[in-house]
């Protein structure tokens, strides 16, 4: 099957009511503005834009390859925080993510995912159901790339700033020490956000990251 064609029949999410937001517009948010040159010129934008003006998001985020224990705990913390009426922030990512966006939506909350790549693509493409999801429920999807483009690691490393940026404070479930969810908790520091992380009785590597971040003065544990 061409290409083009097969991208078409695939991505019935959009209906292609993609709104552009540049620097300069009212609905760019003041929290994007706020960290300097790390701001993109503009963001595009699909679902719910007005999410973009919550003073209460929480970002939730962990390891791709998390423990059944850490996506628990994604997942749990998004439903407790939902229910409060936090905006849940997250990547879209297998994992964490994935578990942070699944249990806003169970709450009944509204849940903004910050992709890397443009939003005529899914990455990974499994997650392609919840990104439906999201939307249907009243979500956002949001990225600073344009239609077309798609995810490599620089643009991921890039795409969890906005994660950092977009939220009052960043929740890490489960990461390794040295994990690509660090970026977005060293991100986080930089902008001087509150920064937690789950409390693992067992230590493991999987979990390294969690310590890491209380034991070198980042953040706290969360309760």
């Amino acid at each position: 099957m061409n290409e083009l064609v097969e991208k078409v029949l695939n991505t019935k999410l959009i209906d292609m009511d993609i709104i552009t937001i540049n620097k300069n517009d009212p609905l760019f948010p003041k929290a994007l503005k706020a960290i300097g040159n790390d701001c993109p010129e503009r963001i595009y934008a699909l679902g719910d834009v007005k999410l973009l003006e919550s003073e209460n998001t929480v970002a939730i985020i962990g390891s791709r390859k998390a423990s059944r224990s850490g996506n628990s705990a994604a997942y749990t913390l998004a439903v407790r925080l939902a229910k409060e009426g936090a905006v849940i922030v997250s990547g879209l990512a297998l994992g964490c993510d994935a578990a942070a966006h699944r249990g806003c939506l169970a709450a009944g909350g509204k849940t903004i995912a910050i992709v890397a790549t443009g939003l005529d693509l899914t990455h990974p493409h499994e997650n392609k159901p919840l990104q439906e999801e999201i939307l249907q429920k009243g979500g956002l999807i949001l990225s600073e790339q344009p239609l077309g483009t798609k995810a490599n690691p620089t643009r991921l490393v890039a795409r969890n700033r906005l994660q950092a940026a977009l939220s009052q404070r960043v929740i890490v479930a489960e990461c390794p020490e040295y994990s690509g969810t660090m970026h977005t908790v060293r991100f986080a520091q930089k902008y001087g956000k509150k920064v937690q992380s789950v409390f693992f009785k067992a230590k493991n590597e999987m979990n390294s990251g969690n310590r890491y971040i209380v034991e070198q003065g980042i953040g706290e544990y969360i309760e």
